[in-house]
């Protein structure tokens, strides 16, 4: 105990140099693991672990984008008539039609129920006068026209609106044949016992259903009021009716009823 308290400064002494001394020794390692943390934290600002965000629930989303590829379909065209009001039109007769797809009334409703060949008849009537001074008398029939009946003496190589006479055969006084040459210069020969004739137009009857009125012999040229507009003809061939429309001028083609393509509207 003497020795104690007599030392005993030099024990603590001793005590406080060792711990020093361990820390001494400890410092490198502390100091060591103060830089290695150090790193890391440069490390993670420069070249930071970002974690992914968890995956997002689209399962609603991809519910809706199933009901649009099958989508609801909104039938504003159908016979309803919300968005298609019904028109109903008054008849000459004070009857009423419903017209619901446009087609009751107008050219899908007229019917070109026959056409007939029109033709141009020439024929040899009268020797006109005496030798040297003599004529011959001709009628020239042209269903086409609205006055189709001309008579005209006509006398060799004198042009004149009916034609030229430009060869007579046989005797003066008693001719068998003559060639005769039309105002649009094509050359016909007209025998004294055979007339020359020839189709130059077609004339239609027509039938519209919804007025009940026919018309027998329509011709080139003619109007045809309907319902919902009115039409010049514009041609006429042995088995089609060429329609004008008068509004806007729009043709269509109406073929003879009982022919392959009867039930046609060819519009141009």
């Amino acid at each position: 105990m003497e020795f104690l308290k007599k030392h005993y400064e030099k024990l603590i002494l001793s005590l406080v140099l060792l711990g020093l001394a361990a820390v001494a020794a400890t410092l490198p390692m502390k100091v060591k693991q103060e830089k290695e943390r150090e790193e890391q934290r440069k490390n993670d600002l420069i070249n930071p672990t970002i974690k992914p965000f968890p995956p997002v629930d689209l399962s609603t989303n991809m519910a809706v984008l199933e009901k649009v590829k099958s989508p609801i379909h909104f039938d504003i065209a159908g016979k309803h008539n919300l968005f298609n009001p019904v028109q109903w039109q008054e008849r000459p007769d004070k009857s009423w039609i419903k017209i619901q797809t446009g087609n009751e009334v107008g050219l899908a409703k007229l019917e070109v129920t026959g056409i007939t060949p029109l033709q141009m008849v020439i024929t040899f009537d009268e020797v006109v006068g005496t030798p040297p001074d003599v004529k011959y008398q001709f009628t020239m029939i042209r269903e086409t026209d609205r006055s189709p009946k001309q008579q005209r003496a006509l006398s060799l190589a004198t042009p004149t609106s009916f034609g030229t006479l430009k060869a007579v055969q046989g005797p003066a006084d008693n001719p068998t044949s003559f060639v005769l040459q039309l105002p649009d210069k094509s050359e016909v020969t007209v025998s004294k016992d055979k007339p020359f004739s020839k189709v130059i137009g077609y004339a239609a009857d027509l039938y519209y259903e919804p007025a009940k009125w026919a018309k027998k012999g329509a011709r080139k040229g003619d109007v045809v009021p309907m319902d919902n507009e009115t039409y010049n003809i514009v041609a006429i061939d042995k088995d089609t009716v060429i329609f004008s429309a008068k509004s806007n001028g729009k043709q269509t083609q109406k073929k003879l009823a009982g022919s392959v393509a009867a039930s046609n509207l060819n519009q141009k």
